[in-house]
């Protein structure tokens, strides 16, 4: 399969790059279908998550440089099923599924700008990442400086701060030894920060 670029995602990125986001979430509609988008540029490579709300159907691509992805392929096969089932568009079906075509419309139906308001949570994040570690721990309670116990932050710690906070906070975390805490007590939380 060849890559596709998914140019719509272009001024969007600009939108986020002038207002400071890392992050942003969209919704994209196809036939009777909806789906929340996130959209990641403060990890590398970019990523690309789409869920179909009320159904269990998960697409998540890395946008490469360019802006493209790898290929139009869905998978694995049971998420790629899904859909077909979902979108009603199987063997019998008068219009069978396309994922090239279903790139090509959900390209034309990129925003071109967001705002602050489109944030996603770690409350969207977790949604698409669940197999994180302490997945019910949503809320960002601190940081643990592992080198008054003498240990070391986990890899385990460094992807959920990664895929709940960014490339940045991670980074910070391995190079200073830190770890975030977090809580499934909402009023114990925490706005993140990044320590001095």
């Amino acid at each position: 399969m060849k890559q596709f670029k998914l140019g719509g995602l272009i001024p969007l990125y600009k939108s986020m790059k002038e207002q400071d986001m890392g992050r942003c979430k969209f919704q994209y509609s196809l036939n009777h279908l909806t789906f929340d988008c996130l959209f990641f540029i403060d990890i590398e490579p970019f990523e690309l998550a789409m869920g179909c709300i009320e159904h269990n159907i998960f697409i998540l691509k890395n946008i490469e440089k360019g802006f493209q992805i790898e290929d139009t392929r869905i998978e694995p096969a049971a998420t790629f099923w899904a859909l077909v089932n979902a979108l009603k568009t199987g063997a019998y079906s008068d219009e069978r599924f396309n994922p090239f075509k279903f790139f090509v419309d959900f390209n034309r139906a990129i925003p071109r700008t967001t705002s602050p308001n489109n944030r996603p949570t770690t409350q969207d994040v977790i949604r698409y990442y669940s197999d994180i570690e302490e997945s019910e721990k949503i809320y960002f309670c601190g940081w643990l400086d592992n080198s008054l116990q003498k240990n070391n932050v986990t890899p385990e710690n460094l992807f959920k701060t990664k895929m709940l906070m960014g490339e940045r906070a991670s980074a910070f975390s391995e190079r200073r030894n830190q770890s975030t805490k977090w809580t499934h007590i909402q009023r114990l939380g925490q706005d993140f920060y990044i320590p001095d």
